[in-house]
């Protein structure tokens, strides 16, 4: 997690607060850093136990992952996470399940869905801005930008970091327009000399993603949030803002 230090720095500079979300997998032997992001006054979200697709867990696996990865963070931080980020952003027509069993689990909401079509995994037809499963969990998608189906989430990861900083301004400007967009990254997106480790699945054009101009990725973020920004889990608590959203089913879509 050193690669994120300078991150944490221009954060604690600007007085900006932000949702780290968390691999199940190395919580015990990151329970300092854990503990000092949280001591900054940051909000620690599970971003899946094992890093794997939904889909290949299967709804048993992934109930006693999320069981697993909810309790240590609770014992390691001193309270229960809010928020859950499946992995790939993973959650989609074919894992109808997972919101429920997130719900069922003791989080209060999700940050799992991309709404556009994607290489890895995406929900194209489900809603682009917050909204509630019928289960009463709250849903944060993924921000997209663009026309129907023709669009992407530029603003994060290896996107924010290749797309032509014009568009990401004109994106971001419109995206601020509803409350409860937000930008992500991952530690790797700021090293720049961390090597690209190859799956065995990832493409030529995946791989040139990871790596690709990581030099960007800590002045782009910092263009995207402000003082005003306000931590995911914040924002679930909100009575207001949660009373103007919608429900949602699947087969709506």
């Amino acid at each position: 997690m050193k690669s994120l230090d300078p991150l944490l720095d221009e954060l604690k500079a600007r007085n900006i607060k932000a949702t780290f979300f968390v691999n199940g997998e190395i919580i015990n032997r990151c329970e300092k850093q854990i503990c000092e992001l949280i001591f900054e006054g940051h909000e620690i979200g599970l971003h899946g136990y094992s890093h794997r697709y939904l889909e290949a867990i299967g709804e048993s696996d992934f109930r006693t992952e999320l069981l697993r990865g909810f309790n240590e963070l609770g014992e390691v931080t001193g309270k229960y996470p809010l928020g859950f980020r499946a992995p790939y952003f993973s959650l989609n027509r074919s894992t109808h399940w997972a919101p429920r069993v997130i719900s069922e689990t003791g989080f209060v909401y999700s940050s799992s869905v991309l709404p556009c079509n994607n290489p890895q995994s995406g929900f194209p037809g489900s809603p682009r801005t917050p909204f509630m499963w019928e289960c009463g969990l709250l849903e944060f998608p993924s921000p997209v930008f663009g026309i129907g189906q023709w669009c992407l989430p530029v603003f994060g990861g290896g996107y924010l970091r290749v797309m032509p900083r014009p568009i990401v301004r004109y994106a971001a400007g419109k995206a601020r327009r509803n409350r409860g967009s937000w930008t992500y990254c991952h530690p790797y997106d700021f090293d720049s000399g961390e090597p690209i480790h190859n799956s065995g699945s990832d493409s030529w054009l995946f791989r040139k993603l990871l790596g690709a101009r990581r030099q960007l990725m800590l002045p782009r973020i910092i263009d995207l949030v402000d003082q005003n920004s306000v931590l995911l889990g914040d924002l679930a608590r909100d009575s207001v803002f949660l009373s103007n959203l919608k429900e949602f089913r699947y087969k709506d879509w």
